[in-house]
């Protein structure tokens, strides 16, 4: 038996020459760039469905986005390796929290209604899937994030071109960046990403990543989403928690040059939007109609605290399988015609910690909770340790960080439980916590074709410890021990 087949069967690293035989063999003495055009591909539709930049453009008939969609899926498939999707502790939690959105599904009250609410959470895992399994290193998570960035960028160019105005808040024409809050929120999250991309970066594109930050920053401020402030100023709070003693000051003057930009340049009623967190009494100096939009957004918070508690009571009296994935707005609306006569519109919960336990109960809650509380757990302990050992894996533990807690703080107001949004940042937080893990692993060993592991090139040699045999005692008189057999 060769050096290399021992070294296979019993899992010890053998010499230099022995890795030499095995790469005669056909052993692989690198991580093959098998799935590249897969991340091509995968950084495609991230872009897409996040710009939305299909939904202003004339083929939006063509539905590229769900070709795409459905060629990774195959893709997925036919690569296999399923090891990679349940190795994270991400993974089983998000996983577990579709399957029980799926298995409230029949015991809805709306059945149909929620039937659009499950078709979103399985494409929500696909897509989670997806980048679980196509992404395998730090170049390849870079990729990802890097579309991400440049689609939140898209978007917001593409609102000066074919943006609307929303009672005085732009937002996109169709898709989800109709909404102005939903829109920040998502301007929010990918910021970060620009910030990675220019901390990694020197001279020129440094400053053009710091650029592409000017246009994001304009119109999340003419978003006007008290919610996307709220997130922005938690996003600015975990920077300067985490960094260093000059970034801080440097995100402070940050932090001053947009609230001074936004006093100059906003129009006045944003402006006195946005006060009304601290205050309901700025509304001295607007004109009767100003004043009357600005009653309905006061109008709004309320509304909006009202169905924050009759989702929590909704909670407690369907604690188990909730009114149904998707189903809220009707079973609020119900229940405000039998107590009042008249149900009024059909509202969302706004909140998506709320509205996942009002429609799934107390489990769906638990395990949405857990997958993100383990996004964010890992994000904080990682980036500690890669600091003192691996600074560039650190920049990418600390604005993911930064994302997930902008995400976290912005779904407090918003109701997209089942979507996207969640999904791809989940994604992006198992990954980055699975690739150090499997970059030490890759050190010592690799894989040859037939996918058994084989000592790497280099790898620490382990010798087994033999032990000491006794020595055979010499004979000499060999006739007399003969003569004995006999009897």
């Amino acid at each position: 038996m060769s050096t290399t087949e021992i070294a296979r069967s019993t899992g010890v690293a053998v010499s230099d020459s022995a890795h030499t035989e095995g790469k005669r063999a056909g052993f692989e003495t690198a991580y093959p760039s098998k799935t590249a055009l897969a991340v091509k591909l995968l950084a495609f539709y991230i872009f897409l469905v996040v710009s939305r930049v299909l939904d202003v453009s004339p083929i939006w008939f063509l539905h590229i986005p769900m070709i795409l969609l459905i060629t990774l899926i195959l893709s997925m498939f036919f690569r296999g390796d399923l090891r990679t999707i349940f190795s994270s502790n991400i993974s089983r939690w998000f996983i577990g929290f579709t399957v029980w959105v799926v298995l409230c599904l029949p015991l809805s009250t709306w059945r149909g209604t929620s039937l659009h609410s499950v078709q979103e959470a399985l494409q929500a895992l696909a897509i989670f899937l997806i980048i679980v399994q196509t992404v395998k290193n730090e170049s390849e998570w870079r990729k990802i994030t890097g579309a991400y960035a440049y689609a939140v960028l898209v978007a917001s160019l593409l609102s000066f071109v074919l943006g609307r105005m929303v009672e005085g808040r732009i937002s996109l024409l169709n898709g989800s960046l109709a909404d102005p809050n939903e829109f920040a929120l998502i301007l929010v999250v990918g910021l970060p990403f620009w910030w990675l991309k220019a901390s990694r970066s020197g001279g020129p594109r440094k400053i053009f990543s710091l650029l592409c930050t000017i246009p994001i920053f304009i119109v999340f401020a003419r978003t006007g989403s008290r919610s996307g402030l709220i997130a922005l100023c938690a996003l600015f709070g975990v920077v300067m928690l985490f960094a260093k003693p000059a970034q801080k000051l440097l995100i402070a003057m940050l932090a001053v040059c947009v609230v001074a930009g936004g006093a100059l340049f906003l129009p006045e009623y944003l402006k006195v939007r946005f006060t009304t967190l601290f205050t309901r009494h700025a509304e001295d100096r607007l004109d009767w109609q100003t004043r009357e939009r600005l009653a309905g957004d006061i109008g709004s918070s309320e509304g909006r605290e009202m169905l924050l508690i009759q989702s929590i009571k909704m909670t407690f009296e369907h604690p188990v399988f909730g009114v149904g994935p998707g189903v809220f707005a009707s079973a609020s609306w119900d229940e405000r015609k039998n107590q009042t006569g008249s149900g009024g519109t059909l509202l969302v919960s706004h909140n998506t910690y709320t509205q996942i336990s009002s429609e799934t109960g107390l489990p769906g809650f638990f395990l949405f909770v857990t997958t993100l509380g383990l996004c964010l757990t890992y994000a904080v302990s990682d980036y500690r340790r890669a600091k003192r050992i691996n600074p560039d894996l650190a920049k990418n533990e600390f604005y993911l960080l930064a994302s997930l807690t902008a995400l976290s703080v912005g779904i407090f107001f918003l109701s997209v439980g089942y979507t996207h949004t969640l999904a791809v940042m989940f994604a992006l937080s198992a990954c980055l916590h699975r690739i150090p893990k499997e970059s030490e692993k890759k050190k010592l060993t690799e894989t040859d074709g037939s996918g058994l592991e084989v000592p790497a090139k280099g790898a620490p040699v382990i010798r087994a410890k033999t032990t000491p045999q006794a020595p055979v005692p010499e004979v000499r008189n060999p006739g007399r021990f003969r003569s004995l057999r006999r009897f």
